[in-house]
């Protein structure tokens, strides 16, 4: 998007303006993903409190990923249509909304409650994909130049990141017996009030865009949700029992309605000519399973952790050593970019990151803070610098024309890895465990994660290597 109102001169320090327009984004960026990663924090408490299984968990988690990854590209268009201000607000609105009716409705902390939640975190996962989408757009448009832009936009990602490790420490404190409750109307509150600070950030005007592809969002919702739920049902209840099998029915049609619908939208979700460079394909493959190994880790280690009898505020600590690691990956990628190369850093930033999750396969009861640390460090800074680089990667991978929809759509497979991390390794470990303690899964799951970022790292490198 082009800025459109007056902007600093390259070179020369924002104004007032400006900067109060960052922070509010960021600020509203942090809040969006704190129902999420909260409850990541306290998944082991809910368990032991409501009896729930570990599918239960699994759906709690994807509910809020999905539907920031179905959100993501739509809000785009709506952003361009109505100003990115206008729909920041709507967006953190129905984060607000969606943790207050969570706050009410497991107020009982029972399984029930849990249940329940889903719906909940599936409005704050929309309201945190228009958020993204809009978030982004506004700092863009109002920066001055491509430097500037690009230092905006590494804050952006540290406030994301920054959320993700937050909500551990804030729903940590929370003692009760109903501690998803309290640790929601929180969330709320914090939400209401960002909702009106909103307000201070610069006017961005809307503009006459194309015709949202509602067609294909639906059927890219439908094939991703169908393809999570095949894979919770079928490591909860069974490969071969209905619900998998439906899942996974829903899954293939939705793809392939997809594929129809995009070769003939008039404005597609997603070009197919950008398939055609080896380096964009690479940069989203990469992009896909960094979230999906970072998000289903974290998801696993909350369980494990829990077991091996840490308390809430320990997994909050261990976790923000991780999310710490990856902010520092993620602002020394562009120096390392420029230094070695995009392509390099990318193969690297996923070989550190497969290091790290093969090490957790050595993760057990009697694993201390500082033998644990070493660990979370290689997956925070792994996947920091692959997350940065990777959408460098894909824009750059493309004619100049096709840059924006490169970067919306590598986005967009990020959060369907982020949605499929919990679903996939959630399934790993409820097989492993064998009816057990969730966190005897775990070194499975760590292997599988392992072996899956080799497979990327030589696919990516070979399409890298290979590309226009």
């Amino acid at each position: 998007m082009t800025a459109t109102a007056a902007t600093p001169r390259a070179g020369t320090r924002p104004v007032a303006g400006d900067l109060r327009t960052l922070s509010v984004a960021c600020v509203a960026m942090l809040i969006s993903y704190l129902p999420f990663s909260g409850l990541n924090g306290i998944l082991g408490r809910i368990a032991a409190q409501t009896g729930a299984a570990t599918s239960d968990l699994q759906w709690l988690t994807s509910a809020f990923t999905v539907a920031l990854a179905a959100s993501v590209l739509p809000a785009g268009v709506l952003a361009g249509r109505y100003g990115p201000r206008r729909l920041a607000r709507a967006g953190i609105a129905l984060t607000a909304a969606g943790a207050a009716a969570g706050w009410a409705v497991s107020l009982p902390g029972t399984l029930t409650g849990v249940r329940l939640l889903w719906p909940t975190q599936a409005v704050c996962g929309v309201g945190a994909g228009v958020v993204m989408s809009s978030t982004l757009a506004l700092i863009s448009a109002t920066a001055a130049d491509g430097y500037a832009r690009a230092r905006r936009i590494s804050w952006w990602s540290g406030a994301l990141v920054t959320g993700l490790g937050a909500g551990p420490f804030l729903a940590g404190p929370i003692t009760d017996a109903t501690a998803s409750a309290w640790f929601l109307g929180v969330v709320a509150v914090l939400a209401a009030g960002a909702t009106a600070t909103l307000r201070l950030a610069a006017t961005v005007p809307g503009a006459a865009t194309a015709r949202a592809d509602v067609a294909g969002q639906v059927c890219a919702t439908v094939a991703v949700v169908g393809l999570i739920a095949a894979v919770i049902e079928g490591g909860s209840a069974g490969w071969t029992s209905p619900a998998c099998l439906i899942g996974a029915a829903a899954a293939a049609t939705g793809a392939a309605a997809f594929a129809v619908v995009e070769r003939h939208a008039e404005a597609p979700l997603l070009d197919a000519r950008l398939f055609r460079s080896g380096g964009f394909v690479g940069a989203g493959l990469a992009a896909m399973t960094v979230l999906f190994a970072l998000v289903g880790l974290v998801f696993a280690l909350s369980l494990a952790l829990s077991a091996a009898h840490v308390g809430t505020l320990g997994i909050a600590l261990r976790l923000g050593v991780m999310f710490a690691a990856n902010v520092a990956g993620s602002l020394a990628a562009a120096r390392l970019q420029h230094r070695f190369g995009a392509g390099f850093v990318l193969v690297g930033g996923l070989v550190v990151l497969a290091a790290g999750a093969a090490s957790l396969a050595t993760l057990g009861a009697a694993t201390g803070l500082g033998q644990l640390t070493w660990r979370l460090l290689l997956l925070g800074a792994g996947s920091g610098v692959a997350m940065a680089t990777s959408s460098a990667v894909a824009v750059q991978a493309v004619p100049a024309p096709q840059a924006a929809i490169a970067g919306a759509a590598n986005n967009a497979l990020r959060q369907t890895g982020a949605a499929l991390g919990p679903a996939v390794i959630g399934a790993v470990i409820a097989a492993r465990a064998g009816g057990g303690p969730a966190a005897a899964g775990m070194p499975a799951a760590a292997i599988a994660v392992a072996a899956l970022l080799i497979l990327v790292t030589l696919a990516t490198a070979a399409l890298l290597a290979g590309r226009r």
